[in-house]
């Protein structure tokens, strides 16, 4: 009987569509029902087997761009860790599947349990006595897409969170300063906000100075071409590019922005107000990072 080599392999995933490994697994392990029928009947028992773990759309699947899906959320017993499972499909249909919606549960609460904070984390895990990617990659061929885990993200200690409703959009907050219930409070108060207002940084510090000194360039520019600015003073003209720069800043970073529920005060007023600040924050939107 022949081995399980890299041309049976290769003839097998052209014919399934499946992943490579997947098909080398399935000719492993029906080597022994079909070691003496030729390889023909090899190759048939081994798609039988594919099929049979809804493996055998796994390649062509993959091969498609994943943009809808859903967020999971779930706290710890204590209240004091939030787990966020982001799973993605190809279509808005595929992710309302009920089948999908149960899997997405069912490894947020696996993540949670193992303190899983990474993609990578929960796929080594099993689930219901398989590997969490046989049992991802099983529904991605069931259903007909592609399938998968986008994100993984736990955040423990003091904080709040926001889902949306339609569980597409949503943050969590790490907050200091605070505790307790304001500290739900306040985290959740910016977790909303975070949603609305889509910032990228927690810090100025965090951009690139060279994006910065771009955005300088551009404001200073701007002046030099607009005939009502030949006789203002250096002074001036330096205050109105500080003031470009400054709301350059407003769209990208947290503390900056006009609060959402109050555009006369910025994030860094409303936080002082409850004398907290933000350590950290995460912003989810299915199919984006």
């Amino acid at each position: 009987m022949a081995e399980v080599n890299a041309q049976l392999v290769a003839k097998l995933r052209e014919k399934t569509g499946a992943r490579m490994m997947d098909c080398k697994k399935a000719l492993v392990e029906t080597h022994a029902q079909a070691q003496s029928k030729g390889e023909p009947a090899w190759l048939e028992t081994a798609e039988q087997w594919l099929r049979k773990k809804n493996l055998d759309k796994g390649e062509k699947m993959a091969g498609k761009s994943a943009t809808e899906g859903l967020l999971a959320s779930g706290l710890s017993a204590d209240g004091r860790a939030i787990t966020v499972v982001e799973m993605t499909a190809n279509t808005d249909f595929a992710a309302k599947n009920a089948e999908f919606v149960k899997l997405l549960n069912e490894l947020c609460e696996l993540a949670g349990q193992h303190g899983a904070d990474s993609v990578e984390k929960l796929s080594a895990l099993t689930l219901h006595g398989a590997p969490v990617t046989d049992t991802v990659k099983g529904l991605a061929g069931k259903i007909g897409e592609n399938i998968g885990l986008k994100r993984v993200v736990r955040v423990e200690g003091e904080f709040g969170y926001y889902i949306h409703f339609d569980n597409k959009q949503g943050a969590v907050v790490e907050v200091a300063d605070v505790s307790g219930e304001l500290a739900k409070a306040v985290g959740k108060d910016m977790a909303m906000h975070i949603v609305f207002a889509k910032p990228e940084y927690l810090t100025r510090d965090q951009i690139s100075p060279a994006l910065v000194e771009k955005e300088t360039e551009i404001a200073t520019e701007k002046l030099k071409g607009d005939p009502k600015n030949a006789n203002k003073p250096p002074e001036i003209l330096k205050k109105i590019v500080t003031g470009q720069v400054n709301k350059f800043f407003s769209t990208l970073v947290l503390p900056d922005q006009p609060y959402y529920k109050d555009g006369k005060k910025t994030v860094a007023q409303v936080l002082k107000e409850s004398n907290a600040t933000v350590k950290r924050f995460v912003r989810f939107q299915v199919g984006v990072l």
